[in-house]
């Protein structure tokens, strides 16, 4: 079975090289392109990419942080591997909360690009060593004194390393088996207990726990 991927940027140049790099793999064919976020959301809905290549800054009003989450909430399925220029903490952030899987330089070198391809599509989690380096830091230093998790019953503990694997409400939900609203309850609850305002900064504290795992 090939990965069925989707191409989005709004460069033709660069989607064109795109495709051509990656359709030479026997693994993968390109099944969409599209040039912004909103195509991207409605190219996802006809074509149901494995994985959707998304370019962070683009023209058209909604850019690919936007068109990371509305994918992500619609499709759980299909997973999201944010592609830019420009190695910013905020917006890494942004694109592991909005349930991206990986995120990766458009420097990066071919083979390093199709190894993170294939690792977001066997459902694994990973960023650019060189984007993510003090992210968590900076994450946890949002709180000045981050709880403990003593006060966390069994299934909120389950429901916390989901948030660190940067999953959403729907795919906690689906996980565990619970309606969406309670995975959402669950979620302000942690927040709660742990004195955070933010699902980030309990993104952040559980994966510096150790609190973490693999998203299917």
């Amino acid at each position: 079975m090939k990965t069925r991927l989707m191409i989005v940027d709004d460069h033709e140049v660069v989607r064109m090289g795109l495709r051509a790099a990656l359709e030479v793999e026997p693994d993968f064919t390109v099944v969409a392109e599209a040039s912004n976020g909103k195509e991207a959301v409605e190219k996802a809905r006809a074509h149901r990419p494995d994985v959707a290549l998304m370019d962070v800054r683009m023209d058209g009003g909604t850019d690919g942080i936007e068109a990371c989450r509305a994918i992500r909430s619609e499709l759980p399925e299909t997973k999201v591997l944010m592609l830019t220029s420009f190695a910013e903490e905020e917006t890494v952030v942004a694109a592991v909360l909005a349930g991206a899987a990986g995120y990766v330089l458009k420097n990066v070198a071919r083979a390093r690009l199709l190894e993170a391809l294939r690792s977001v599509a066997r459902g694994e989690s990973l960023l650019d060593s060189k984007v993510t380096k003090g992210v968590l830091d900076k994450l946890v230093g949002m709180h000045q004194q981050p709880g403990e998790d003593d006060a966390l019953t069994a299934r909120e503990r389950e429901v916390l390393v989901l948030i660190a694997d940067g999953a959403t409400n729907k795919e906690i939900a689906a996980k565990l088996v619970l309606s969406e609203n309670t995975a959402r309850n669950h979620v302000s609850h942690i927040l709660s207990k742990l004195g955070f305002s933010r699902r980030s900064e309990a993104a952040a504290y559980a994966a510096k726990k150790g609190l973490t795992g693999k998203r299917p």
